[in-house]
């Protein structure tokens, strides 16, 4: 695949905002036609032009931050965001200054946030259940937005800036921190009033200290400096998305307080009595683009399996799960055998799982394979503690009753 630091973030939003305004062109009769003004938005010069507009507030407030190609200070003419079209954005890209964001950084990111949030309005949405606060061209076009999507608009601006900002994606998604990057990727956390900094998009790009960080999200100075991959905050868009189209699907709150889980327990004890054929289908794609970023992810994984079960898709459900049961005893032997690597090396069943812990999630023909050894091994695989930790009963329920099921159709299951 792919290397992370090649994926275009802004890119990818944008292919995912076009498949779901693709969907929703099909559920929406009379949907009035995308015009002119708003076609900046499916592509990249709204971005352009936003960088631009910050390069105007610089010359005026911290001139200093501006070089010239010829190595002078700027004295370049005013560059608005707001006149010209695309001809003018691509003229004010090529004689665009150099910008010592390394040099000067708060400069810098006081300049943007007087521009996205300030200026164009950019804001937290502060809500949940609207799929469209997750996709960028719709963030741009409206002003509101979810904080992974605000984080993505935030780093594509900074980046066209000479500014390459790190983050970390929180709470599953629900929140990111940003912070400024060294060379080599070497983190360099922002410095204000003597205590290390991080940028709160969410918050207006706020400063909050490192201390208050770690405290307010229950993570390590180590654990937040790591970061995070383009492709984990591309699964937090999806995930809000997924979470978005799910509460529509079924017609609960999207508040998490009170919202229906998107769990095996929901399946097995039918608390789900309706669904919406559209935004199950949508839920469903959301999930399996969630999967392809991190097909490591476990909990990606069974998520995508139990909406293919209400989405109606059993056998898709049943190897999904198939996978999703492989992958845990993978990874609780690897748990185990850490630990208690004498007791693995004596249960020979365990060994074999060990052994093949480091093979990535097996593929849905790998699946329907394994998927008959599962029985017979599940005695072995759920005396192991770290198993139980990861596989609840009624996923085990929902994987027996599918096989029931697909068995007295007809279908293959072994």
């Amino acid at each position: 695949g792919k290397p992370d630091a090649a994926i275009g973030l802004a890119k990818a939003c944008l292919v995912m905002a076009l498949e779901e305004e693709a969907v929703a062109q099909q559920d929406v009769v009379g949907r009035p036609p995308r015009t002119g003004a708003t076609a900046a938005t499916w592509s990249l010069q709204r971005l352009d032009a936003l960088a631009a507009e910050v390069i105007n507030v610089l010359h005026h407030e911290h001139p200093e931050v501006l070089v010239l190609a010829d190595g002078s200070s700027s004295s370049t003419p005013d560059v608005s965001s707001e006149t010209g079209g695309s001809a003018a954005v691509t003229q004010q890209i090529s004689k665009r200054p150099h910008v010592l964001a390394s040099k000067f950084p708060m400069q810098v990111l006081s300049a943007v946030n007087s521009v996205l949030f300030g200026r164009q309005g950019y804001a937290a949405c502060n809500r949940y259940g609207t799929p469209s606060d997750s996709q960028l061209a719709a963030v741009l076009e409206s002003g509101p937005g979810s904080c992974a999507a605000l984080t993505v608009l935030y780093l594509e601006v900074c980046s066209r800036l000479d500014l390459d900002l790190g983050f970390k994606v929180l709470e599953g998604g629900r929140y990111c921190l940003a912070w400024p990057k060294g060379q080599g990727e070497q983190q360099r956390p922002l410095s204000a009033a003597g205590e290390a900094c991080v940028l709160d998009v969410y918050g207006k790009g706020a400063l909050l200290t490192v201390k208050e960080a770690t405290e307010l999200f229950g993570v390590t100075t180590e654990e937040l400096f790591a970061g995070s991959s383009r492709r984990e905050l591309l699964a937090a868009l999806l995930s809000e998305q997924q979470h978005s189209h799910w509460c529509a699907a079924i017609g609960c709150s999207p508040q998490p307080a009170f919202m229906t889980q998107l769990s095996a327990a929901s399946a097995v004890k039918q608390h789900v009595r309706q669904l919406n054929g559209s935004s199950i289908e949508r839920a469903t794609a959301a999930a399996e683009k969630r999967v392809a970023l991190l097909p490591g992810d476990l909990q990606a994984q069974l998520e995508l399996a139990l909406l293919c079960y209400f989405s109606g898709r059993y056998e898709d459900a049943w190897l999904e799960l198939g996978s999703y049961l492989e992958a845990a005893r993978c990874a609780a032997a690897t748990d185990d055998a850490a630990g208690t690597a004498a007791q693995a090396a004596a249960t020979p069943q365990l060994a074999a799982v060990a052994d093949s812990a480091a093979v990535p999630v097996p593929s849905r023909k790998t699946a329907a394979a394994t998927a008959a050894s599962l029985a017979e091994a599940a005695e072995a695989a759920t005396s192991s503690t770290a198993y139980g930790e990861l596989v609840d009963d009624d996923v085990m329920l929902l994987f027996e009753k599918l096989q029931l099921e697909l068995m007295l159709s007809g279908a293959e299951v072994a």
